[in-house]
């Protein structure tokens, strides 16, 4: 994981969140989701959680899951709302499983998790820099460089 990416992540402090939706897979109970910040940073994540107030609100896992409701629960539309009008007031970056954690104003907190050792979150930050959840290439050597013609 870089380091350089890691010393940017706190310039996204006291910056706001717009959520929407990204048709990346259309798996039942997938929501992949991009988070544009209010200073041009972008990220986009596969597997998520939101903590509000110590207690876990929704993930991506729970997305069109009905479990007993009346209607399949728009986890991309909870987060949407949760995270309206809130601010980042730190983000933390766990090197060794490459999750994120954005802490925001109102006692929310968003994990963004790194499970695989494949690009499933990707941000780039306002100034150009960018950084994937794990290069594939860099830790799974055994993968071409343009494995799409293996």
């Amino acid at each position: 994981m870089s380091t350089k990416i890691a010393a940017s992540l706190p310039r996204l402090k006291n910056t706001s969140v717009a959520v929407s939706a990204v048709d990346a897979c259309k798996e039942p109970g997938a929501a992949t989701i991009r988070l544009i910040f209010s200073d041009g940073s972008r990220l986009r994540a596969e597997y998520w959680r939101l903590i509000r107030d110590g207690k876990e609100r929704v993930s991506s896992f729970d997305h069109e899951q009905k479990y007993g409701l009346p209607a399949p629960i728009d986890a991309i539309h909870v987060l949407q709302n949760e995270l309206r009008d809130k601010n980042v007031t730190s983000v933390q970056l766990d090197k060794e499983t490459a999750d994120l954690l954005f802490q925001f104003t109102g006692n929310l907190k968003l994990q963004v998790f790194g499970f695989t050792g494949y690009e499933i979150w990707e941000i780039e930050i306002s100034e150009g820099e960018g950084e994937y959840s794990n290069f594939a290439k860099e830790h799974c050597p055994f993968i071409p460089d343009d494995f799409s013609s293996a």
